[in-house]
């Protein structure tokens, strides 16, 4: 569904132009969950931006359902680290945000804002604001907020890494089962192996800056509730380590 054809972005700066993407190319299949890993300053967050359409490649092209992206499309959802959600809205304003913007009619936005906070157990919450939600919780309503619009591309950059172990784990079981429900195409940029070998049906790793593919490691286990006891789980996430280190020493 997503494809990265000879990808190459610079930024231009007082310093000068910094090159972040020189001759990217990998794919995603459609409904497929896949991970991208690399060195910090790669361009991670670059591909991201290009894939949701708010940055435009300086050379090569980027594509979706084999066409060529030229702008940001309603059926594509970006989700940062921060989550974006809006302070002075209620749990369910921030919910229904994206249906506002697309100006759906009142009754369907209440309902499909409704529908996907009981989906992220959050409906409790619906008059609550951001503030008083733990950083789990507020994930999960950026999830929600995602969910009401019924995407086909789900693009996550870092979303789960100010969380602690455990609620890290468990938001990425959600991930994996919102996922297997709604069958979308699932883009996860991350700083952590394990989440990579988790969620990723295919791991991206990416060079140093300016970033180019080192290397596309299958996954098949991936994506299965009990893969992280499985001894593949462990063994992958052995060979995505060595991969990083082995193409961190190449430069």
């Amino acid at each position: 569904m997503l494809e990265y054809k000879q990808v190459s972005f610079a930024y231009e700066g007082k310093a000068g132009r910094l090159s972040a993407l020189d001759g990217l190319s990998f794919s995603v299949p459609a409904s497929s969950s896949a991970a991208v890993i690399g060195p910090s300053g790669c361009g991670k967050s670059t591909a991201l931006l290009l894939a949701a359409g708010l940055l435009a490649p300086n050379g090569g092209e980027v594509l979706i359902d084999g066409k060529r992206l030229a702008h940001p499309r309603l059926q594509s959802a970006l989700i940062l680290q921060d989550f974006g959600l809006l302070p002075w809205k209620t749990v369910y304003e921030n919910a229904a945000l994206g249906l506002e913007v697309r100006r759906t009619p009142a009754p369907d936005r209440r309902r499909r804002a409704t529908q996907a906070l009981a989906q992220v157990g959050l409906e409790a919450f619906a008059n609550s604001y951001p503030r008083e939600l733990s950083g789990g919780m507020r994930q999960r309503l950026a999830l929600a907020r995602v969910l009401a619009l019924d995407v086909d591309l789900m693009l996550m950059d870092e979303p789960l890494s100010a969380l602690d172990l455990l609620l890290r784990e468990s938001m990425q079981d959600l991930l994996l089962t919102l996922w297997r429900q709604r069958h979308y195409t699932q883009l996860l940029v991350t700083h952590s192996v394990e989440e990579a070998v988790f969620l990723g049906q295919r791991i991206v790793v990416m060079s140093p800056r300016p970033g180019k593919v080192a290397a596309v490691i299958d996954n098949v286990g991936a994506a299965q509730p009990n893969y992280r006891r499985h001894p593949d789980f462990f063994i992958r996430c052995q060979e995505v380590r060595e991969t990083l280190a082995r193409h961190s020493r190449a430069t």
